[in-house]
This record gives structure tokens, C-alpha cells and sequence, in this order.
């Protein structure tokens, strides 16, 4: 890509026609918020490489490998050593203490852990998970559950660890046992189906009452799930946040029924609890009756009774400039992931440290188009893929540091994904090609315009006016750019498939980076964000959102009884092609074996990118820049340390805050 091309970008002002009305300015930003080991990708086309290309292949495929050596060396030496340390140190408590401060950049959409994802800091430190799960060591290390048990490939059993207790606001404080996991796990779907959950159903599908599965309690120390499918990777999904422990009694106080909807505020067992939840500051103290864990071993960073920071303050700024300045002063401990051009200016300065590591989480953003707008027309959604400059993507947005991504993380999980030079075969950049089948197909009539929805509380939008641009130099159509609150934004993402007012998002997962199910393949298939955000319907999945788009007549029409009658036979079929990706999403998730396993990802992947909608993944960084304040200390490197879903911040105990 050359230079002009951004510099020309960057000299177009953005009109207020264009800019539409949102409650916030466009500059405040956008977001990225909606969650196998082996060498290098296997090539699968069997043809010749020209000896240049492959060369060039080999050696960057030898610098990612190496580097990524380097920093997993980097995070065995930074951990190897502290286990003993830290045992001495809990003795004397010279790392306890302090107020970890964080900006929060915008209010949270709720506190209940069946519902809400907006809020993981204050959810995943308020409550416990049954295990955390190391992605850079490759390995579980229990928290509620003090060991668990695969019985067969549908029988999961759980052993609880004894002395778990609620904090003094929830159940008076008592010990917690198998009924009250039950009562917790089966919340999940009826949360989906009745409370307007983000939780999504990958992470409890297989243990759906309504889909046939069932729990026995033994005793109090005892919960097994008998699964009503097998699913891969069901104890990393319960390594991730979203899976908890709440207490029954408050939420039959608060809602008169074991599966209510509570505040979720003070209802766990986590090391925890809030102390004051306010509207522009929300504060945690410790839990005094935080349960302990077992003597340190090499690599945990659990400590034996509670965190070495005392409390945390969450102090809500919207607005994405004073967020950041408030970091850069230093009156923030935390900020996150950033791109390769903050981490290079924020670097130098005196109250940050940028941590690095391999970036793995790389399936997880991607532009996502409103399927009831493009499934008619899959030529135009075919030209808005060839109209995307995915080499300058890299180059202008990635600082040249990226690769190309797919439904599954080439990086995470090399073995199940797809080569870079087969992805390059499906993003294809050809503006004069693309603008041709965009006028051959009645692209200027069908869509004279594009809207795109931002995020109001990000310092940055940069990944989204690039590809806005793209789209408005190779196909001259016009791109709208909608600024968006919290609340707003994900209801604006999540709507229902025929009411979507955007025709292109630029969407994340919150990057569970632990499962290729969820990687960035969530956001594809029917039983994943692909019925919401992508509208590929499955039977029994979104049951309460058949395609509807009156331009379409081979869907049901608003408003009438005939409509009813067709939205109620509607839901008795299956779209095929969510019924095809739903079908390898099954087969995938319940085969132990490796090796077939990666031959139907793969297959899958390829159906999904020949098929052109409605989800084009983006080009993602092949490091991972994360930006703490220099008081924080101990925060493993990426891709551990950033990772609410694996052990990293809000989930390790054993960061300290220096001075």
C-alpha cells in the first residue's frame, strides 16, 4: 500500500452529513467488546509454491515462530522462579496492600453474570469460576472445583472444593454446595431465552435442560452433568468468566424464582465483593470469606488465601480522550491491549510499561454485514469483500506487524486452521473488479449509501474509517458512520436479524483465545453470534428471530395473520445454509480425535469464506501490545496477560502494585 493512500484518507474531513446523529462525538471512538498446539499451518493445495514466494513464506513463518518462542521463554523465566517467592512473601505481606485504580469506559449494562458481559472486571473478581486454564502453559489449575473427571464423552463430573463460602452480603455467608451450582448453571439458558442474555450458548448449550440434559447433586461436594452432546471444549468454557456460582437466596429475593433475574451485585464467592456502586464510580473490597487454595505449586498464580491488592476503584469516564490522558498521568493501573503506534509513543513514558507477547486472539475482530440486507444479493456482498484493501490494512492500521485471519485463529490454533496463502485466495483485493460487479449487480441503486455503527467511548476508529474507505474508493459508494453509547451499541449489534440500522459492523468477541469454538468461529455459526449478528438462523436456536426482510420474498413478511402463519412455518424449517454450518460445528465439537477434528474446521472455514456473508475476518497483529501503569507488577505477558477468559488480569491473585 503506498503512503498517499492513508495521507489522502486523513485529508478528507468528515462532514456532519455524514456523520449520523449518535449522542456522542465520532472522535470519541470504536471498540471491539461482543468472547491446539502445533507448528505451522499444514498447506492443503498440494501445488507447487514459486520457489521466491515460498522462501519469503518460510522465513516469515521462522520469525513468527521464533518470536513466539522468545516470548513464551520470556513468560517461563518471568514465572519459574516465582512460586517460592511467593510463598515468602504471603508470609511477610510486603506485596499486599494498595488500590488497584482503573477508567471504565462506560457504565455496565448489568451485573448479572447470566446476562451481562460489559462488566468482566468487577464479574470476574466478584465471583468464582471452577477452574482457571493458562494458555501460555497449556494447562487448568483449579479454583472452586478441586478436581473434575471427563467420564465419557458426555459425563462431566465436578468434585468442589470444601470451604467455598458466599461473601457476608449473599446466603449469610455459608459454604456453598453442588445444588447451588446446579441452580446457577441451569439459569444460562432460560437467561438467553427470556432475559435478553450476551452470554452466549456455546458456553452452556451442552448442559440445556431443554435439549435434554441432566445434573445430579450426589452430595454437597458433588455436581455431575450429564451433557445432552459432547462438546470438545466444555472445561475450557468453564475456565472462562462467564460460568459462576451465584447465591439462590438472593436471587429468589430479589426475583421470587430459582431462575430470576438478581442485581448480580455481591452475590458470589470471589475474593471480592463491591463496596459502593455508584453512577460515575464503582469500588471492590476484599471478601473476607474468600475460601483458600492449596500450597503454591510452579506456575499458578493463585495465592494460598486472597490477592495482594486490597481493593479496586472503577471510575466511569465515556469520553475516550480523558480516559486516556488519565492513564498516561499514571492515575490508572491498567489500560489494555493497544496498537503497535500507542505502544511505541506510549512506551517512553514515565508512567506505563508495555508488555509483550504473541498475539493469538487474531480471529476475534471482523466486519460483520446485516444478512437480511445482503443475503439476496450475494454478488454485492461478493464485490464488498474485493473492494477491502487487506494487505493495507496491515500495513497503515497493523503498522505492517499483521497476518490474515480466518473463522479460526491461525495463530491459536495453527493445526485447525487454514495456511495464509489459502486465505489470500479468498480475500482477494480488486477495486476495478469489485466496482464492476457492483454495477453489473445494481449496487448503486440497492445501496446508494453505507451506514456503520462506532463505538462512543474509544479514543481511536481508525480499523473502521480505513475500511469505510476502502469501500467508498472502490465502489464509490458513501459510508455513514453512526457514534454509539454502550447500552445502544450492543443493542444495536444484537437486534433482531430485520431491524439491524447498520449494513456493515465492526465486531469483536471478547477473544475466549482457549477455544476454536469461540475464537472468532462464533461469529459464524447459528448456535454462536452468527444468528444474531450474521442472521444465519438454525432451528431451535433463535427461535424468536426467522430472517425477516419484506424485500425478500423468500422470507416471512411483517404485519397480518398470513405473516403469522409464515413466521410460525418458518421456525419449522431449517435455512440450509445454517443448517451446513451448524452441522460441521457439531461434528467438530464432539470428536476427541485431532486430526479429524482439523480436517472439518478446516472444511468448514472453506464453505464459509467461498459463501461471501455474512462475516469477513479481519487482518489482526501478530504481536500483542498490552499497556499497564508502571506501579503493576507481576501481569504475565501475553497472551495470558490480558485474557479475562484464561488466567491474566482479574483472575491471577499474584500482581502487586509497587509503592
Amino acid at each position: 500500500m503506498k503512503e498517499s493512500y492513508w495521507g489522502k484518507y486523513w485529508r478528507r474531513r468528515v462532514s456532519r452529513r455524514r456523520v449520523l446523529a449518535g449522542g456522542a462525538t465520532i472522535a470519541a471512538g470504536s471498540a471491539a467488546i461482543l468472547a491446539g498446539c502445533g507448528d505451522d499451518d499444514d498447506d492443503d493445495g498440494g501445488s507447487a509454491q514459486p520457489a521466491a514466494t515460498q522462501a519469503a513464506q518460510e522465513q516469515q513463518a521462522a520469525a513468527e515462530e521464533e518470536a513466539t518462542e522468545a516470548a513464551q521463554a520470556a513468560a517461563e523465566e518471568t514465572t519459574a522462579d516465582e512460586p517460592e517467592e511467593q510463598v515468602s512473601e504471603a508470609e511477610d505481606r510486603s506485596r499486599y496492600g494498595g488500590t488497584l485504580n482503573y477508567s471504565y469506559p462506560a457504565y455496565p449494562t448489568g451485573f448479572d453474570p447470566s446476562i451481562t458481559i460489559t462488566f468482566p472486571q468487577g464479574l470476574a473478581t466478584s465471583y468464582s469460576q471452577m477452574m482457571a486454564f493458562s494458555i501460555t502453559e497449556d494447562q487448568f489449575y483449579p479454583d472452586a472445583a478441586q478436581s473434575w473427571e471427563q467420564v465419557d464423552q458426555e459425563t462431566l463430573v465436578f468434585n468442589l472444593r470444601p470451604g467455598v463460602r458466599f461473601n457476608p452480603d449473599a446466603s449469610d455467608g455459608r459454604e456453598v454446595n453442588s445444588e447451588d451450582w446446579y441452580i446457577s448453571l441451569r439459569r444460562y439458558p432460560d437467561s438467553r431465552a427470556n432475559r435478553g442474555s450476551n452470554v452466549n450458548e456455546l458456553f452452556f448449550s451442552f448442559m440445556d435442560e431443554s435439549q435434554g440434559a441432566t445434573f445430579d447433586t450426589p452430595d454437597d461436594l458433588t455436581l455431575t452433568i450429564n451433557q445432552n452432546k459432547a462438546f470438545a471444549s466444555n472445561l475450557r468454557a468453564f475456565a472462562a468468566a462467564s460460568l459462576v456460582v451465584v447465591s439462590p437466596e438472593r436471587l429468589a429475593a430479589e426475583e421470587s424464582g430459582d431462575l430470576g433475574q438478581l442485581s448480580g451485585i455481591n452475590a458470589g464467592t470471589g475474593p471480592y465483593m463491591f463496596d459502593n456502586v455508584g453512577e460515575t464510580r464503582i469500588t471492590l473490597k476484599r471478601n473476607p470469606n474468600y475460601f483458600e487454595h492449596p500450597e503454591q505449586i510452579a506456575g499458578t498464580r493463585f495465592n494460598v488465601d486472597m490477592p495482594y491488592i486490597d481493593a479496586m476503584d472503577h471510575v466511569l469516564i465515556t469520553d475516550g480522550a480523558a480516559r486516556q490522558a488519565r492513564f498516561l498521568a499514571g492515575d490508572a493501573d491498567y489500560w489494555g491491549p493497544v496498537s503497535k503506534i500507542d505502544a511505541d509513543t506510549w512506551g517512553g513514558q514515565p508512567n506505563v510499561e508495555i508488555l509483550t507477547g504473541p498475539a493469538i486472539d487474531d480471529g476475534g475482530i471482523m466486519i460483520q454485514l446485516a444478512a437480511a440486507k445482503w443475503t439476496p444479493y450475494p454478488e454485492l456482498s461478493r464485490a464488498l469483500s474485493m473492494a477491502m484493501d487487506w494487505d493495507g490494512y496491515i500495513d497503515v492500521i497493523l503498522s505492517g506487524e499483521g497476518r490474515r485471519s480466518a473463522p479460526v485463529s491461525p495463530t491459536a490454533f495453527p493445526k485447525y486452521a487454514l495456511s495464509q496463502e489459502e486465505i489470500r485466495e479468498y480475500q482477494v483485493y480488486d477495486p476495478q473488479g469489485a466496482r464492476q460487479l457492483w454495477e453489473a449487480n445494481n449496487g448503486p441503486e440497492i445501496f446508494p449509501e453505507l451506514d456503520t455503527t462506532v463505538a462512543a467511548w474509544a479514543a481511536d476508529i481508525s480499523n473502521v474509517q480505513f475500511i469505510g474507505q476502502s469501500f467508498e474508493d472502490s465502489l464509490g459508494v458513501q459510508v455513514n458512520y453512526n457514534p454509539l453509547e454502550l447500552a445502544t451499541y450492543i443493542a444495536s449489534a444484537n437486534g433482531p436479524t430485520g431491524t439491524k440500522d447498520w449494513h456493515f459492523f465492526i465486531a469483536g468477541n471478547n477473544a475466549v483465545s482457549t477455544m476454536p469454538d469461540w475464537n472468532a468461529l462464533v461469529a459464524y455459526t447459528p448456535d454462536g453470534y452468527g444468528a444474531i449478528w450474521g442472521g444465519n438462523w438454525y432451528k431451535g436456536v433463535n427461535i424468536s428471530d426467522p430472517w425477516v426482510n419484506p424485500e425478500n420474498p423468500n422470507y416471512a413478511e411483517n404485519g397480518g395473520s398470513e405473516a403469522g402463519e409464515a413466521v410460525r412455518a418458518a421456525l419449522e424449517i431449517t435455512h440450509p445454509y445454517a443448517r451446513e454450518l451448524q452441522d460441521y460445528a457439531d461434528r467438530q465439537a464432539a470428536t476427541t480425535d485431532d486430526d479429524e477434528r482439523a480436517d472439518i474446521l478446516k472444511e468448514l472455514q472453506r464453505r464459509i469464506f467461498t459463501r461471501y456473508c455474512c462475516t469477513f475476518p479481519l487482518p489482526t497483529q501478530t504481536t500483542k501490545y498490552v499497556a499497564v501503569g508502571s506501579r503493576l507488577k507481576g501481569l504475565p505477558v501475553p497472551p495470558d496477560g490480558d485474557q479475562t477468559a484464561s488466567f491474566g488480569m482479574w483472575r491471577a491473585h499474584n500482581i502487586w502494585l509497587e509503592g
